[in-house]
């Protein structure tokens, strides 16, 4: 298997369907009833229609349509993790957030992804957040699609994943927003591939349990993993593990450990080998 994508379109990239896909400009997403076709930005007209990708031995959803199979199935497990009840829950998408200070200046908080809403309670709700990997080297996919249709498919291509961009895109707006629902005493979910929450809790260090079932926490992660499935030719996302953690805990989470902080004479080593190197961009008497 090459290590460009895992699914075209929702189809195996290496496959036949996904073949036909490329050479019929059969761009339609098979995920998101919201959109026509693939709506990822491409090179020209060409649509790459990435859902995962194959890094290494990763195998990383980077497009957070993918995590929609089944019409939206991840919110209904959501409702069904924390409602217990037959009560009608709506989903809403794109919400935004924001709020008029005293001084009448408008202070935004972003956008969730989805909310949803007890239809008889609308002060019952939760909020969701969809996260995806990010990619480096994306016009290698052209090369892909290219060398896959003319039968000259490579093994590798220079294509990499950017997770600390992720992260950094990530936990700011999380914990951001969060403040919000842990004031609220409402639940906060995110939905996150299995593979990208082992290197997020590795690199932040951030403490967490798993829950069964729902009973106060504000923070939620619905933790999924992506296999193959041999008797339907697809990737199929699999049954969430789900962990809940504290606000002190992602606060924390931006903190340096004693351990990790650098030395003064590290520090001032580099700054020598700098000034050693090149000269200054500007000086001021």
């Amino acid at each position: 298997m090459a290590n460009i994508q895992l699914e075209a379109f929702g189809e195996p990239f290496e496959g036949q369907d996904a073949i036909n896909r490329f050479r019929n400009n059969n761009y339609h997403c098979p995920f998101d009833i919201r959109i026509e076709q693939c709506d990822k930005p491409n090179r020209g007209s060409l649509r790459y229609g990435n859902c995962s990708a194959k890094v290494g031995d990763n195998n990383r959803i980077i497009c957070p349509r993918r995590f929609y199979e089944n019409n939206y199935r991840i919110l209904k497990e959501i409702k069904e993790f924390i409602w217990k009840n037959d009560n009608t829950i709506d989903c809403y998408d794109e919400l935004g957030v924001n709020v008029r200070t005293s001084e009448g200046d408008s202070f935004y908080y972003g956008n969730l992804d989805w909310i949803l809403v007890d239809r008889l309670n609308t002060k019952d709700f939760c909020g969701i957040e969809i996260q995806a990997d990010s990619t480096t080297g994306t016009g290698k996919f052209k090369k892909g699609i290219e060398d896959l249709l003319s039968g000259n498919l490579s093994s590798h291509y220079n294509f990499g994943l950017n997770t600390l961009a992720s992260f950094k895109g990530f936990l700011p707006q999380f914990i951001f927003k969060g403040q919000l629902f842990d004031d609220w005493k409402r639940p906060y979910c995110a939905v996150i591939q299995d593979e990208l929450w082992e290197k997020f809790i590795r690199k932040f260090r951030i403490r967490y349990k798993e829950v069964s079932s729902y009973t106060t926490e504000t923070f939620l992660f619905f933790v999924y993993n992506l296999g193959y499935s041999s008797d339907l030719n697809k990737y199929q996302i699999g049954n969430p593990t789900i962990y809940s953690t504290r606000w002190i805990d992602l606060l924390f989470s931006f903190s340096v450990e004693s351990d990790l902080l650098l030395d003064l004479e590290y520090i001032k080593t580099r700054i020598e080998r700098k000034i050693n190197s090149k000269d200054p961009i500007v000086s001021f008497p």
